[in-house]
């Protein structure tokens, strides 16, 4: 009857190869190298591992070596368009560092995020980076970074002492609503995110910026970060005076009031200018295509895969890395008549 292989250990390694057990070790280990093992015996310790399809315990290993070779990655929305290319900034810093990635996706709930944290801290992977979220929120999170040799970067605006790579939210929001007035508009809504979000809060507080310094009154709606969110909140300011231009704080919000704005008889850009945040890349792909701010999401996650690796090597940033956004202008904004 053919073994169990999941059951096979470096003992029964060690007794089919006829060797110790010390030296299967060696010839696993690369750490061993400078210990010379004859080439007859290394050949019989190959050819037990391979007839018995034995795999090295990683996680022993790796408590040995004090390193797992493997980071975490906490995302609030992997359906979310914005994250995919992060992901992917992330992953490819992390594959050519020696990295491997595991991705958790929480849904926005500080208890599946808490459980992702508790799982990744003990699984002793080397890093985690947290995109989004708000770790505050979190009872005991991210103390429990300080028990572990784990080391922690976010992505976004954060209040903890860890690194953190992230766009000035704020300055990019103001820059899109000065936008709009320039173009004569002075009934501006805002439709923002979630009221535990600090990216939405900063759009939020941009936005108010911009209408302040140009004695406007704003009116807002919070909302969920997607499309249903975005059709709701723009349907609810559509039942008085519609207002002549919508701020969304990211595009899949766009993308719902635009068929909000359909389903009430009202063009983009004719009646309402719409401008919204992210350029992900169905921005360029609606009718008529979406005005909005690009976030360099590859970039942010390459950034913080460094700063995780920075962290890792004992010199991590005490200051916030910046990196720049800049305003698309496409075909969903027109002046006001």
């Amino acid at each position: 009857m053919p073994r169990n292989k999941a059951a096979v250990s470096i003992r029964d390694v060690a007794a089919a190869a006829g060797v110790s057990v010390a030296t299967v070790s060696r010839v696993l280990s690369p750490a061993s190298a400078d210990i010379v093992v004859r080439e007859e015996t290394r050949d019989r310790v190959v050819r037990a591992i391979n007839e018995l399809g034995y795999r090295p315990n990683d996680l022993a290993r790796a408590l040995l070596q004090q390193r797992t070779s493997t980071i975490g990655l906490v995302l609030p929305d992997i359906s979310n368009p914005y994250y995919p290319p992060l992901v992917r900034g992330v992953e490819d810093a992390a594959s050519q560092l020696g990295y491997r990635v595991v991705l958790c996706n929480t849904d926005r709930d500080p208890a599946k995020t808490a459980a992702y944290l508790d799982t990744l801290v003990k699984a002793r992977v080397d890093g985690v980076i947290v995109a989004g979220g708000n770790l505050s929120e979190l009872p005991g999170h991210p103390r429990v970074f300080e028990t572990y040799r784990t080391k922690l970067v976010m992505v976004g605006r954060h209040g903890l002492a860890h690194p953190s790579v992230r766009v000035d939210n704020t300055a990019a929001t103001e820059d899109a609503t000065a936008h709009l007035i320039g173009l004569g508009h002075r009934g501006i809504a805002f439709l923002g995110g979630p009221e535990g979000s600090s990216t939405a809060q900063d759009r939020l507080l941009g936005h108010r910026r911009a209408m302040a310094a140009a004695a406007l009154p704003t009116a807002e709606r919070v909302a969920g970060f997607d499309e249903h969110g975005g059709y709701d909140a723009a349907r609810s300011l559509l039942t008085g005076t519609p207002p002549t231009a919508l701020l969304c704080a990211n595009d899949r919000m766009a993308f719902g009031a635009y068929a909000a704005l359909a389903d009430a008889g009202l063009a983009v850009p004719a009646d309402v200018s719409v401008v919204g945040f992210d350029d992900v890349p169905m921005a360029s792909y609606v009718r008529p295509t979406l005005t909005t701010v690009a976030v360099p999401t590859y970039e942010l996650g390459r950034a913080a895969m460094r700063l995780l690796q920075d962290a890792l090597d004992g010199s991590a940033a005490t200051e916030p890395v910046l990196l720049p956004t800049r305003l698309v202008h496409r075909a969903s904004c027109a002046r006001l008549a």
